[in-house]
């Protein structure tokens, strides 16, 4: 593993933020967003696990901990690029995966990338969460240009919930979301 290029991640800062007004000296960064998303990852895997279904907590912290490590090659992608050409964005991550020596992981990606998995579904969800509650904290330190980020995640975390499988994890994945701030 190629520790050096995947510790660059501590510098690279999410672009999305840079685009709407946040300073690079103060905009969030991909190595930070994933420590939130794994621990966000681990509560909810955790919750799901003791209410309603039995999810692995391992694979879940193993993929939320990867599943930005190819921007370590690629940078930070806005999210545009990413939904146009899904497809070559995957083989990218996955080419990426490989020149990082990370190859062992890649069935992670391909994983999160199907997004059928409960661990992939819940980190997908842990993923918009961390961006929800973020977007909160540059919004209220007056970084009102966020505000788009907020919606659009909002609305994509409802969608989430919506179509989450079993629906009776719904109810407790509300309340684990509002226990941490994000609130519907």
């Amino acid at each position: 593993m190629n520790v050096e290029r995947v510790s660059s991640l501590k510098y690279v800062v999410r672009s999305g933020w840079v685009i709407r007004g946040v300073p690079n000296s103060i905009a969030e960064t991909v190595a930070g967003h994933t420590f939130e998303v794994a621990l966000i990852s681990m509560y909810l895997a955790d919750t799901l696990t003791t209410e309603c279904m039995k999810v692995d907590v391992e694979k879940t912290l193993k993929m939320s901990l990867v599943h930005d490590i190819p921007e370590a090659i690629v940078g930070d992608v806005v999210k545009l690029i990413k939904v146009r050409a899904p497809k070559f964005f995957n083989d990218v991550e996955l080419e990426a995966m490989s020149e990082l020596g990370l190859s062992k992981y890649a069935s992670l990606i391909r994983d999160l990338n199907s997004d059928l998995s409960p661990e992939a579904k819940l980190v997908r969800l842990s993923d918009a969460a961390a961006t929800y509650l973020q977007g909160l904290r540059y919004f209220k330190t007056g970084y009102v240009h966020v505000e788009e980020i907020i919606d659009d995640t909002k609305n994509r975390l409802k969608s989430m919930l919506d179509s989450w499988t079993p629906e009776t994890c719904v109810p407790a994945l509300k309340k684990a979301l509002d226990n941490i701030g994000v609130d519907f």
